[in-house]
């Protein structure tokens, strides 16, 4: 997940530094691809943020729970 989400930051920085033409193509109105773009980032941080914490709290919580029992000898 952090490789594909490099991937895809360092991709919007390198287009916005070698491909200003192309990021400056209107979408609608006053948006460019550029800003959805931009705005993409922040929409894929807190799906990766989601992602993470549904997987915390589904298999890493649990786990935890279990050596804090074990070490704590309540279970």
């Amino acid at each position: 997940m952090t490789v594909a989400f490099l991937v895809w930051y360092f991709a919007f920085v390198l287009a916005a530094v070698f491909a200003p033409a192309w990021m400056a193509q209107p979408v609608g109105g006053n948006i460019n691809r550029g800003i959805v773009f931009g705005l993409l980032q922040f929409v894929s941080t807190g799906l990766i943020t989601w992602l993470y914490v549904r997987h915390a709290n589904n298999k890493l919580d649990p786990l935890a729970t279990e050596i804090r029992e074990d070490l704590e000898g309540t279970r």
